[in-house]
């Protein structure tokens, strides 16, 4: 029993040796695998070594007393003022440790979550905005509406979109440059936000093309509410040299019907009534049941 006990201790020792051997193999190898847990594994080195220590003293004391070792042993380590010094050595193992987990890894381990959810939400950002109008782009617009339309359809309420498009946006870029071009799609959104409400779904769809979902809005108040747009878009007609610039819009409206079951299928009417509104001479509102009428 006696020389269990005297090597237990050893024991003890070679285990901490071991995984202290361990971290510095792995990290020596793969030194940039690890990125911030680095400081981890210093702490794990600090306590490895601590313990190393300890158990190296306790180890050739008690292996003295057993016999393992000459008396003298005994006698040196045993004196009351060395005793301490193990556990000197585990209070600055713990002040260290201390230290730096309070420091240095927390803090840098929280700036790291911190960094990571401020890139996802810049991610989410990036996948559901359109970069030159800071709207909905198609993709996210479409999620949105089908969202909105299959609420709609749920409790049999009214729900219309406003396909829009700038009029002539071709002859724009020509005549004043593709910066130009841009300047006019950013005014032209920014009008439309400051004038839907907080409940409609604005989003580009396409180069000088826009997409407005306005839900509890029948197709009457939906092409009321197209005029109003149309208005405020032509309002902002400018100077660019000595060009004028006539500033105008189409707009086909249409509303969702029992016959409509998708976003797609919306999106189609309301796009033959906004051809039908450009075929008609440009800067005006053409509804899908003004369509129907001229059908019959």
């Amino acid at each position: 029993m006696s020389f269990v006990a005297a090597t237990i201790y050893w024991v003890i020792v070679a285990l901490w040796l071991t995984v202290l051997a361990s971290v510095i193999y792995f990290y020596v190898r793969n030194p940039r695998a690890f990125g911030g847990t680095r400081l981890l594994l210093t702490v794990i080195a600090i306590d490895t070594l601590r313990n190393v220590f300890e158990n190296i003293y306790f180890g050739f004391y008690f292996g003295g007393r057993y016999g393992l070792f000459p008396a003298w042993v005994v006698d040196l380590l045993g004196v009351p003022e060395l005793l301490i010094v193990p556990k000197l050595a585990n209070l600055a193992a713990g002040c260290v440790v201390l230290f730096l987990l309070l420091f240095n890894w927390l803090p840098s381990a929280v700036k790291e979550w911190q960094d990571s959810q401020r890139r996802t939400r810049d991610l989410e950002l990036l996948a559901t905005m359109d970069p030159l109008t800071d709207i909905y782009n198609r993709r996210h617009f479409e999620k949105l509406a089908s969202c909105e339309f299959a609420r709609a359809q749920r409790y049999k309420r009214p729900a219309s979109i406003l396909m829009i498009d700038i009029d002539h946006f071709k002859r724009i870029n020509d005549a004043f440059g593709h910066e130009m071009g841009d300047w006019i799609i950013k005014m032209v959104a920014t009008s439309l936000v400051s004038i839907k409400r907080d409940t409609d779904i604005l989003g580009r769809i396409g180069g000088e093309e826009f997409a407005l979902i306005l839900p509890e809005t029948s197709i009457d108040a939906a092409g009321t509410f197209a005029e109003r747009v149309r208005n405020t878009i032509h309002e902002h007609s400018l100077r660019i040299g000595d060009s004028a610039l006539e500033l105008t819009i189409s707009v086909g409206v249409a509303e969702l019907t029992e016959s409509l079951h998708t976003v797609g299928d919306l999106m189609r009417v309301a796009d033959k009534a906004l051809y039908d509104a450009k075929k008609g001479g440009r800067n005006r509102v053409v509804s899908a049941t003004m369509q129907l009428a001229q059908a019959s």
